[in-house]
């Protein structure tokens, strides 16, 4: 349902480069270029509809537009003032709200939940805000209930959504690991409302949109025939279809939100501008936060923190029935990466990375790389070796990887058409490029690598590198 970025899970141990930073210098017309054709290619191999695209970097908008149709049967081509719902990109709106209402004394990080949502039962444990913030609570999600599918066309209030799981089980103890959870910011959403006496969708309108000058971004209408809005597509068995219908009561404040690529890009920027909250508290937001062990995850509060090319960024993805949604911003270049699409079967990330690549005078990789160095990014890669359909076979299945701290990540691998995928507990799909030797690769992080190990001629073991360490995970029978 509403994903967190492939950033979020697979690169829980990317740690902080020493490499010297290179500033971003590539001019606008040569970045254009290499965008368009990299966004082209995007649109071409994934079938999404649309896509709206803004990289601004400091004062200079090197590339803003959109390609593709947001509404097929209408034949409506989309702007880059197209709205799109950004599903889980919301969370960072969630976390800034939360933390607003702690510089202004009315929540504490420390809160345990029950002090503002009473009516959730937490079986005797201990809940802290900051613990729902970075998904430490240990809360289960509520889109992993099987019986809240069947509610998709219900309009229900949060309280109604959250008990799908207020009888589960907790999934560990709270502060003890890290898992991905969308209960914990519809919870969020209820203490903005009993901290601040305002409903969710007003709290943010006025004291982000409004001020803020965000005139297309707002809580998601369930229904609308405003041509502003980008219709929402999945993939179908005959090609791509019309998603299912998902009223937006549901994602509430984990993932509700609508906006336009210009105005994300404008919060971006705010939010490292100290407009949004102090500096502070948004270096607690963009910061990978700690178990209570003191080991180190790689979420902050609604935003994943990483390095690219020596440089500090901050990213998230989104996605809900119909779109999905990454953006990246680069604080020391003011370089902002932001791109929606009308469809939910593969996320743009990828797409998002490989600009931020070119942007910084790095090839594309995987989707792209060869059209947009047909553009002039750069120098021809040489082939991919290739992978026999019976050793991909022997890869194909569920395999749990052991991360710090004791948690487990449940990760599969599949083949979708022609392309060999990797789906973690909780994320998108992400494809793998093989590399040679039963090792492969993937776009978004051109370090990462999984290794499988194999044994009498089926994988019984992948490893994964990334940032200098390495996890392992056996697979499941």
């Amino acid at each position: 349902m509403m994903r967190s970025s492939g950033l979020a899970g697979l690169a829980m141990l990317a740690g902080l480069s020493s490499a010297t930073a290179q500033r971003s210098t590539i001019t606008r017309d040569a970045f254009r270029s290499r965008a368009d054709s990299l966004v082209f290619t995007y649109l071409a191999e994934s079938r999404a509809p649309s896509a709206s695209f803004a990289v601004i970097r400091g004062n200079d908008t090197l590339a803003y537009g959109a390609h593709g149709l947001a509404n097929v049967d209408a034949w409506r081509a989309p702007t880059a003032t197209t709205i799109y719902e950004i599903g889980s990109n919301t969370k960072q709106f969630t976390s800034a709200a939360i933390m607003k209402l702690v510089e202004q004394g009315r929540v504490k990080l420390d809160d345990d939940l029950s002090k503002y949502v009473p009516q959730f039962p937490l079986q005797g444990k201990k809940v802290s805000i900051r613990q729902l913030l970075n998904h430490t609570s240990g809360i289960h999600s509520y889109t992993s209930s099987p019986g809240w599918a069947k509610t998709w066309n219900d309009e229900l209030s949060p309280d109604a959504i959250v008990k799908f799981v207020a009888a589960d089980t907790f999934d560990f103890a709270p502060g003890t690991a890290y898992r991905y959870n969308n209960t914990g910011y519809v919870l969020l959403g209820m203490v903005i409302e009993k901290a601040s006496g305002q409903k969710y969708a007003k709290y943010l309108d006025a004291q982000f949109f409004k001020p803020l000058g965000l005139r297309s971004t707002s809580y998601c209408p369930s229904k609308t025939t405003n041509p502003a809005f980008a219709l929402g597509y999945s993939k179908g068995p005959n090609g791509t279809t019309r998603a299912q219908f998902l009223d937006l009561s549901h994602p509430f404040s984990a993932g509700a939100l609508c906006a336009t690529v210009g105005d994300f890009a404008k919060w971006q920027r705010a939010l490292d501008g100290g407009k949004v909250v102090s500096p502070a508290s948004y270096a607690l937001m963009s910061t990978a936060d700690s178990l209570n062990s003191g080991r180190k995850i790689n979420y902050g509060f609604g935003l994943v923190p990483g390095v690219f090319n020596g440089h500090k960024t901050v990213s998230h993805t989104g996605g809900i029935p119909g779109f999905a949604s990454a953006a990246t911003y680069v604080p020391d270049d003011s370089l902002s990466i932001v791109v929606f699409t009308n469809y939910d079967a593969e996320s743009p990330q990828t797409l998002v990375q490989n600009l931020l690549r070119v942007a910084y005078g790095v090839a594309p990789v995987g989707r792209g790389a060869a059209a947009t160095q047909a553009a002039g990014a750069g120098p021809t890669q040489t082939a991919a070796p290739s992978l026999s359909p019976a050793d991909r076979d022997a890869i194909v299945g569920n395999y749990t990887l052991q991360l710090p701290g004791g948690q487990a990540l449940p990760i599969k691998f599949f083949v979708d058409g022609t392309r060999l995928m990797a789906q973690a507990q909780g994320q998108g799909p992400n494809e793998i490029q093989y590399l040679g030797n039963y090792v492969f690769g993937v776009a978004f992080d051109p370090a990462l690598r999984f290794t499988f190990t194999m044994d009498a001629g089926k994988a019984t073991k992948v490893t994964l590198l990334q940032g200098g360490g390495t996890v392992e995970g056996p697979r499941v029978p």
